[in-house]
């Protein structure tokens, strides 16, 4: 049996460092494909980009040259729940290239229940408002903040991913999939139900959600959790009834809160005045 790609797309300001704990559980039958977008990481060298469509242009370049082919699987979190949107809709779009099957999209609200984060350019704002607003998610070390020159390229760093995320929010956040989607989100993230309900608004297919204790970084002690929950999506591949039903494949990961997949999300119970917090 040959192992199913699982391509892993970072948050804002992050690296592929934050899925070691998803990738140690993982079953051997998933090969995971960490992607990471210039300036960090192996790529540190390499100028950020600045938006989304910038961004999904790289990350369909690193895709092919992972050598995927054929179906693949995405789990992007938080600012990669974006891109893994976008990844997976441009690939739909081009006769013969690989396809995602399902993308488990990490800690973010569904594309049209969000706001940028900035009332202007991300670009034009100093170190110290884009650390304030990265620092709102708690990803940020102390040690990072108490050292200069981390703290200038963790602000440069997260300074570009921001631009990223908000031109995503402005001019493609009707991007569409014809993938399995599955909400995934910490318990105490700041992501209303329905927030992440409105993500099937981002899918022709079926949509569940998934909640873990923790954080907006709940992955940093849920991984073998998420790792069955991604086996579990993914082997129901072979059960199309299961990727319509989530109770079918594992009754103890569907959860009871998520409304019936034919109706429209409650986007009412969103606070209109808090940005989606797109990181």
């Amino acid at each position: 049996m040959s192992r199913y790609p699982l391509v892993l797309l970072h948050h804002s300001g992050g690296t592929a460092q934050v899925f070691s704990g998803l990738v140690r559980a993982l079953p051997d039958w998933i090969e995971p494909v960490p992607l990471e977008l210039p300036g960090r990481g192996r790529r540190r060298r390499d100028a950020p980009v600045h938006t989304a469509e910038d961004a999904v242009d790289d990350l369909a370049a690193r895709l092919e040259d992972a050598g995927v082919t054929g179906e693949f699987a995405v789990f992007g979190h938080s600012m990669g729940a974006y891109l893994g949107l976008s990844l997976a809709a441009r690939q739909e779009r081009a006769a013969g290239r690989a396809r995602c099957s399902v993308l488990f999209a990490s800690a973010n609200a569904g594309p049209l229940a969000a706001k940028p984060l900035f009332d202007g350019d991300p670009l034009e704002a100093d170190d110290e408002e884009v650390l304030r607003v990265a620092g709102r998610f708690g990803g940020l070390a102390p040690q990072i903040l108490e050292h200069e020159q981390l703290r200038r390229h963790a602000a440069r760093l997260q300074r570009a991913d921001f631009a990223v995320c908000d031109s995503f929010i402005r001019t493609l956040r009707g991007t569409k999939t014809e993938s399995h989607l599955v909400v995934c989100c910490g318990t105490a993230d700041v992501f209303t139900d329905a927030e992440l309900d409105s993500w099937r608004l981002s899918s022709a297919a079926s949509t569940e959600r998934v909640r873990f204790p923790g954080g907006h970084f709940y992955l940093a002690d849920q991984a073998e959790a998420v790792a069955e929950t991604v086996a579990t999506r993914l082997a129901a591949l072979a059960n199309p009834a299961a990727l319509a039903d989530p109770a079918l494949a594992n009754p103890a990961l569907a959860d009871p809160a998520v409304a019936d997949p034919a109706a429209e999300p409650a986007l009412s119970g969103a606070d209109p005045a808090r940005p989606g917090l797109p990181v």
